[in-house]
């Protein structure tokens, strides 16, 4: 049994119990980092979709606090991404446009003197990505391509935030690992999803093409993405002082110039909250059960907006009422035998209401 642990820190971003919280949460996560030897490469992965800030992606902070314990570990730190094709285009020919270094830098992550970050992008159409392919990824009928950064990793982390997806429903620590694959594996999969169209439009101009193969397994194939990350992903850490509750994973769903159609609702936690796992299914369940908490305070234009502008999506569910065990991401995920169910919620400075909330929302 893998604990999920939980701290409460205080709602500013970077408040004075932030960092001791992301510390103690991944000490006793990684176990003081029993698994690390002296050189291991340790692959950190964000959210990194776009290069909005934070809850649009992953917290500064997170990123930070998390290298240093690292480096003070004698590991060797890379954060690596690809972000969504809608801001970085890329096909066999080269990088057509954008460029998710450059994100990284306007998220507010990493600066330019930041030599640790790899744009996945950046390692070549054939020599940055290999071929996967197993009896856990049977929706992925002639398998998928996969960052190489997996195989040079030693260990990898995941370090989402907390939202809602227009397409997904939610995007936290299963979502993510979308931003490990070639353009041409994120093209089949989306084919299978809502809104299509968008994405095939953000293709134009590429090489880049897919075709609904009608098998209905859009969540299915996105979880499955984490079968070849298994053996190397080590903990999930969320840092929650804020949750994008409705559209994302972007600030705008639509963009016009600075600003957009379909912005993001955005809540702060209070307090916030701090956690993680070694179970992979263990914290993205939590995760859910977070926001789905959260979604059930976001106030009705808010709310209304939302449903107005994502009315045909069927894969949008109301995630008020949807149970967390039988959530789609979830249920596929202890199928292939990603993890389990959280049995062991070990809380640090959470009020007792908020515990009740999420625990009800678990069970």
């Amino acid at each position: 049994m893998k604990p999920v642990y939980v701290n409460g820190v205080g709602t500013a971003p970077y408040g004075g119990s932030l960092a001791p919280a992301i510390r103690e949460v991944i000490v006793k996560t990684s176990d003081n980092f029993s698994w690390l030897e002296k050189g291991d490469i340790v692959l950190l992965k964000p959210a990194l979709n776009s290069g909005d800030p934070y809850p649009s992606t992953t917290h500064p902070l997170a990123i930070q606090t998390v290298s240093k314990l690292l480096v003070e570990h004698g590991a060797r730190v890379v954060i690596g991404d690809q972000s969504g094709i809608e801001h970085v285009l890329h096909h066999p020919d080269g990088v057509i446009r954008g460029s998710s270094r450059e994100n990284y830098i306007r998220s507010g992550m990493g600066s330019r003197e930041d030599t640790r970050f790899v744009s996945f992008e950046d390692g070549g159409w054939d020599e940055g990505f290999f071929y996967y392919r197993s009896d856990n990824t049977r929706s992925w009928p002639y398998g998928f391509f996969i960052t190489n950064w997996i195989k040079r990793a030693d260990h990898i982390i995941s370090l989402p935030r907390l939202s809602t997806h227009s397409q997904a429903g939610v995007t936290l620590g299963l979502k993510i690992m979308v931003g490990m694959l070639r353009e041409d594996s994120r093209m089949e999969f989306h084919a299978n999803g809502p809104y299509n169209g968008f994405i095939r439009n953000a293709a134009m101009g590429s090489a880049l093409s897919a075709q609904d193969d009608r098998t209905n397994t859009f969540f299915e194939k996105i979880v499955e993405i984490s079968d070849a990350v298994r053996d190397k992903l080590r903990l999930t850490l969320f840092v929650a002082t804020q949750a994008q509750t409705t559209f994302g994973p972007d600030r705008y769903g639509i963009r016009l110039g600075q600003a957009g159609l379909g912005r993001a609702y955005v809540m702060d936690l209070s307090p916030g909250l701090v956690f993680a796992s070694s179970d992979q299914v263990a914290a993205e369940a939590y995760a859910l059960a977070v926001l789905q908490d959260l979604k059930q305070s976001v106030p009705f234009l808010p709310r209304v907006t939302e449903r107005l502008f994502l009315f045909q999506n069927s894969h949008i569910m109301d995630l008020s009422a949807l149970p967390v065990r039988i959530h789609p991401f979830i249920r596929h995920a202890i199928q292939i035998n990603l993890g389990r169910m959280p049995q062991d919620i070990q809380y640090t400075g959470v009020p007792y209401a908020m515990q009740d909330r999420i625990n009800r929302c678990l069970s």
